[in-house]
C-alpha cells in the first residue's frame, strides 16, 4: 500500500516534467518515475536517483532506463565495482533504441566513450540523455550548449556553469554574481540537495562561512541520516569558529604539558587516542621515539622549577581535521645529582587531529633555541 501511495505522489508531482528519453522500454507510470531518477542522477544526487529508479522498477520490472540509471551510478572499477555486472543483467534487445545507445556507452571503455557519444548524438540529436553524456568539465561550453538545447532539463548544467564562473579562467575572471545567478536558475528548475551544497562551496570560497553553513544545512535537510553533506557542514561551522578552536587547542597543549611535568598519567591520558601511537622528539636532539605511559612516569634526572609557553600559534589543515601548534618554551630545571640549575629555552611544535573523542595529540618535536639549552641527554 505504501509503495502505491508513493508512486501516485511521485506521478502527480512529476508528470509535467520534460523527458530525458524520447522513447523508453518502461510503461507510462514507471517512465515518469525513471525520468525523475535520471534528473537526480544528472544533478549528482545518486542516492536519491537510486531510490527513484528502484521505485520505477516496482511499477515496471522491465523498465530499462531505471536499470541503466542504477548501473550508471555504480562503480565501473574492475576490482570492486558492479557496473558491468548490472549492465550484463539487462537484456539489450528489450531496450528502446535510445536506451541501447546509453547501454552501449556504459559498456564502452572510458577512453573510447567520447567518439561513441558523438556518433550517437548524430543519430539521436534530440535525445537529452545522449546529449547529456557529452557534457564534461573539460569544456564548460558543453553545459552552455546543453542548457540552450534542453532548457527544461538544464538544472545540472547551470550548477556546473556556476563553477565555471566562480573559479575564473573558463569565462574570464571570477564572477561570483554570475555564479550565483546560475545557482538560482538550477534551484528554480530542480528540487534537490546538491545545488545547496554547490552554493555553500561558493560562499565558503568567498570566506562567508556562516551563510555557507546555512546553505549546507538545507542540503542535509533532504535526508538527515547519514547525509553525504554533513562533513561540509561541520567544516563550515569549524571555519566559523576557528579562533575558538585554536584557543582550545593551545589550552590543551598547556594542560597536557602540565600533566607531563607533574608525571600524572591520569591527567595526560585524555589527550591520547587508543588507536594513535604518539611520537616525539625531545630537545636533547636524541632520536624520535614513541611516547608511552612508561616514558611519562619514568624517574627524572631533573626537577622543573618553572616552565612557560609563549608565542603560540595554531595552523589548521584545510579540512579542519588536523592542526599544528608552534610555540616557544622557557623555564629552568635543577639537576638532581649535582643540584645545578639550568636555564631552559626551546622552540617546539605539536601535531593534533580531530577524532570522534575530541582533539588528540599525534606528534611533538622540540629543539633548543639558538645558543640555548634543552633537556639533558638520556645517554
Amino acid at each position: 500500500m505504501k509503495n502505491i501511495i508513493l508512486i501516485i505522489i511521485v506521478f502527480g508531482v512529476t508528470q509535467g516534467n520534460a523527458q530525458w528519453l524520447n522513447k523508453t522500454s518502461c510503461n507510462k507510470k514507471a517512465e515518469v518515475i525513471a525520468n525523475k531518477a535520471i534528473d537526480h542522477m544528472s544533478n549528482l544526487e545518486f542516492l536519491i536517483a537510486l531510490g527513484m529508479a528502484k521505485a520505477a522498477l516496482v511499477v515496471d520490472d522491465n523498465c530499462g532506463c531505471a536499470k541503466l540509471t542504477i548501473a550508471a551510478i555504480s562503480s565501473n572499477n574492475e576490482n570492486w565495482g558492479s557496473q558491468k555486472e548490472k549492465l550484463m543483467s539487462i537484456g539489450r534487445n528489450n531496450l528502446s533504441l535510445e536506451e541501447q545507445a546509453w547501454y552501449d556507452y556504459l559498456m564502452t571503455p572510458r577512453n573510447k566513450r567520447s567518439e561513441l557519444q558523438k556518433r550517437a548524438v548524430k543519430k539521436y540529436p534530440d535525445s537529452p540523455i545522449i546529449n547529456y553524456l557529452g557534457t564534461t568539465t573539460q569544456d564548460f561550453n558543453t553545459y552552455s550548449d546543453f542548457a540552450a538545447k534542453f532548457p527544461n532539463l538544464s538544472a545540472f548544467a547551470h550548477n556546473m556553469l556556476s563553477y565555471g564562473y566562480m573559479a575564473g579562467g573558463t569565462f574570464g575572471e571570477s564572477n561570483p554574481e554570475m555564479a550565483m545567478t546560475h545557482i538560482q536558475k538550477s534551484m528554480d528548475m530542480h528540487d534537490g540537495p546538491n545545488v545547496y551544497d554547490s552554493k555553500a562551496e561558493h560562499l565558503a570560497s568567498l570566506g562567508n562561512y556562516e551563510e555557507a553553513a546555512q546553505a549546507q544545512l538545507k542540503a542535509i535537510d533532504y535526508g538527515v541520516f547519514a547525509s553525504p553533506y554533513r562533513l561540509k557542514a561541520r567544516l563550515y561551522f569549524d571555519k566559523m569558529n576557528s579562533e575558538d578552536i585554536g584557543k582550545a587547542l593551545m589550552n590543551a597543549q598547556i594542560e597536557m604539558q602540565d600533566a607531563i611535568l607533574e608525571r600524572d598519567y591520569s591527567k595526560y591520558k585524555k589527550f591520547e587516542h587508543d588507536d594513535i601511537e604518539v611520537t616525539t622528539g625531545d630537545s636533547n636532539l636524541n632520536p624520535f621515539y614513541i611516547y608511552t605511559k612508561d616514558n611519562l612516569e619514568s624517574s627524572a634526572k631533573m626537577t622543573w622549577d618553572s616552565f612557560e609557553f609563549d608565542n603560540m600559534n595554531v595552523y589548521f589543515a584545510p579540512d579542519m581535521k588536523s592542526a599544528a601548534i608552534t610555540f616557544n618554551a622557557d623555564g629552568s630545571y635543577t639537576m638532581n645529582d649535582t643540584n645545578e640549575t639550568v636555564d631552559y629555552a626551546t622552540r617546539g611544535s605539536s601535531f593534533w587531529t580531530a577524532t570522534d573523542d575530541g582533539w588528540k595529540i599525534i606528534h611533538s618535536s622540540w629543539s633548543p633555541r639558538k645558543g640555548k639549552t634543552g633537556i639533558p641527554s638520556n645517554e
